[in-house]
């Protein structure tokens, strides 16, 4: 079976001597172009891998949920809004612009007649056509959260978590941010890990805030864009999914959780 060629990056990062790496980007945003509803055309390898999965897929209707699908595109948007505004610090018209669209998609955001940032309350509130209006708030240590519809308050009690670890500033990453003082590992050549950081960073319109390249538990390349360092809190996407699965799990094995469980959503 013919194998699939290698790219540019990817032969490069074998070119470093790094055999299992770690890449983390933070997060590529959108270029502006997209935000204003342009979409890349697809080709012909995304058509056939799109293909591929329709014929995968399991039999059966797909219901929608109930209520307003605008109502659920914006309350997306908000918590988008929300976590980019109050916890990362972003601009609300970069936030707008850039962030997060499979949550709020551009063509739903243009239908937002109002928007509030409440800055003293660290809440956002959009308006809809029609009144609606989605809100979503930092609760304590639980992040952004969008209220239900016609509610001032979310159905649980936001607990504020203190961390229970030791000074930052000394104690080895990856609890801390003391970074090792020993020799680079051998046969990674460290030049060629530089040049790995900056083609995944990409050129300004990339928009890309953060790259951290891990080898074998040890830190070998990171950049940041201007304004954001390591202490930036970034949205974390799909990379949430896997530690929330694990720590999820461990309070199963625990006897917190059962398996069998319901969420705790009205």
């Amino acid at each position: 079976m013919p194998h699939r060629p290698l790219s540019p990056l990817t032969r490069l990062l074998q070119a470093t001597g790094v055999a299992a790496v770690t890449l983390m980007t933070l997060p590529m945003l959108p270029h502006a172009a997209y935000a204003q509803g342009a979409r890349p055309a697809r080709s012909a390898a995304t058509q056939r891998l799109i293909a591929r999965a329709d014929s995968l897929q399991l039999p059966g209707a797909w219901t929608p949920p109930p209520g307003d699908g605008l109502a659920h595109h914006i309350a997306g948007f908000a918590t988008t809004m929300c976590a980019a505004i109050f916890l990362t610090g972003l601009d609300p018209a970069d936030a707008a612009a850039n962030v997060g669209f499979f949550s709020g998609p551009v063509e739903y955001r243009r239908q937002v007649i109002d928007t509030v940032v409440d800055r003293a309350r660290r809440e956002i509130r959009l308006t809809l056509p029609g009144g609606v209006v989605r809100a979503a708030k930092v609760y304590g240590s639980q992040g952004c959260v969008t209220r239900s519809i016609g509610e001032d308050s979310v159905r649980f009690t936001p607990q504020v978590v203190t961390p229970n670890l030791p000074p930052a500033a000394s104690t080895p990453w990856p609890m801390g941010d003391v970074l090792p003082t020993t020799p680079w590992p051998a046969g990674v050549d460290s030049a060629l890990v530089a040049r790995a950081v900056n083609e995944i960073f990409g050129p300004a319109e990339a928009m890309t805030l953060g790259v951290v390249i891990t080898h074998k538990g040890r830190i070998i390349g990171e950049r940041y864009a201007p304004g954001i360092g390591i202490h930036t809190p970034l949205e974390s996407w799909s990379m949430g999914k896997s530690l929330t699965g694990t720590l999820v799990g461990r309070l199963i094995q625990m006897g917190v959780y059962r398996l069998d469980q319901p969420a705790p959503i009205p």
